[in-house]
């Protein structure tokens, strides 16, 4: 048996501490996630040295989200379609409509309208099965619509944008479609890939240092996305608190129009799909965007990651309460997406 004193030093390398790091990082992800948004906004030059690292962290995000999706029961999900296209056509379909209706009479800048109903079009965020679960809310659904959602969306935006919605987002819609095509199926054949060489029980032991390492990628994108917003802040604090509530209100009343659209549905559900339906990966089109999108949409996009981080850790008893569950809060070694 090596001494004590070989086995503590092993125990302290840089691999190792790197893993225990991840580790607690995924445990202490909503938490440190709501914190570290606030690291771009008071670091102004660190932000701007990060943005041009949005595109690759977002695929960077794509391809650990898909390493932790449980795919054999997405298809268990997939064979009961009636729901699912339900939630689907609300999701990618009816929020924009409806979001392009209540800004149209609006005095409001027209980029800032563009930003509105493009966020209410884009698809769930891709940690909202782990935020589901930390809500106690159900997570098998966030996933699916997730998933799904992710597919559809190079399909469904680019016409309905384009064409339906008559947003000019400045790049043709086949070019779009090819961009966010190539982003999330990109990302889902490297990450079936990963697995197969890996090993399904090798990424599945990683659990939590695929959530530590999500956190990471996410907080580099939280301070990519606020390169100039503290700038513009100073500079026009009027204008960009009004994006500041624009993005809250959306956030907050998409989740409130969800829980009326599916009042009929069992609480624990209609939660979910609010849950859902409030936070969207708008980041996806910002990254097929580039350096294309109008500064507008762009300031709506940085802004809006304000609710999207802090929001899911505010109103985690609210959604307990309104799904009627209790909180569960994982021990040190368990999984919570």
């Amino acid at each position: 048996m090596p001494p004590l004193a070989s086995r503590q030093a092993r125990s302290y390398t840089p691999a190792i501490m790197l893993a225990r790091l991840l580790a607690t990082l995924g445990r202490r992800a909503p938490l440190i996630l709501a914190l570290g948004i606030f690291i771009g906004l008071a670091s102004p030059g660190l932000a701007a040295y990060a943005r041009p690292l949005l595109t690759p962290s977002v695929f960077a995000m794509l391809v650990v989200t898909m390493l932790r999706i449980d795919w054999p029961k997405v298809i268990e999900h997939a064979r009961r379609p009636g729901r699912l296209g339900l939630v689907q056509g609300w999701v990618l379909i009816g929020c924009p409509l409806l979001m392009m209706l209540l800004v149209a009479p609006l005095d409001l800048p027209p980029g800032l309208k563009a930003a509105m109903v493009l966020y209410a079009a884009a698809p769930p965020l891709l940690t909202a099965p782990a935020i589901a679960v930390f809500s106690g809310l159900d997570s098998a659904l966030a996933l699916i619509a997730v998933v799904a959602a992710m597919f559809l969306y190079p399909i469904v935006l680019p016409p309905l944008a384009l064409a339906l919605l008559g947003i000019d987002l400045e790049v043709g819609t086949a070019d779009l479609m090819l961009r966010l095509a190539g982003l999330i199926v990109g990302a889902f054949l490297l990450a079936m890939a990963i697995q197969k060489l890996a090993g399904k029980p090798r990424i599945k032991a990683l659990s939590f240092h695929l959530d530590g390492m999500l956190v990471v990628l996410m907080i580099i994108f939280a301070i990519a996305a606020m390169d100039g917003v503290a700038a513009r802040a100073i500079a026009e604090p009027g204008f960009v608190l009004m994006f500041v509530l624009a993005s809250f209100a959306v956030n907050l009343g998409l989740q409130a129009l969800s829980l009326l659209v599916f009042f009929p549905l069992p609480r624990i559900t209609r939660t979910t799909i609010a849950l859902i339906t409030g936070n969207r990966n708008f980041a996806l089109l910002m990254a097929a965007l580039g350096t294309s999108a109008d500064p507008d949409i762009f300031l709506y996009f940085a802004i809006g990651q304000l609710p999207i981080y802090l929001l899911p850790v505010v109103l985690q008893p609210v959604y307990r309460r309104l799904a009627g569950t209790q909180i569960q809060v994982p021990p040190p070694n368990t999984r919570i997406s």
